[in-house]
């Protein structure tokens, strides 16, 4: 297994998708990804979204309450920070 850091990997994702000429860019204008909370008929939903508009991840389910919501992206963000990449055959 290999760690990597949140930035690396979100650099790597990015890149990979065409969303970032050079890591260079992500220094200068910073990585262009956003989250977004947005109301179903079941409550919350988060995606994140990268530079390009393109839809990287989602919540997968709904929160009744927006705090909820929000918690959840903070859990991922951290999570990142300290996840590691595992090849699946």
């Amino acid at each position: 297994m290999t760690t990597i850091t949140r930035r690396s990997a979100l650099r790597f994702a990015a890149t990979a998708l065409g969303v970032l000429a050079a890591p260079a860019a992500l220094a200068a204008q910073g990585s262009g990804l956003k989250f977004q909370i947005y109301k179903v008929s079941g409550g919350f939903r988060w995606r994140l979204r990268a530079g390009n508009n393109q839809v990287l991840a989602t919540s997968g389910e709904a929160y009744k309450a927006k705090a909820d919501c929000r918690h959840g992206i903070e859990l991922v963000m951290r999570g990142a920070a300290t996840a590691t990449v595992v090849d699946v055959p």
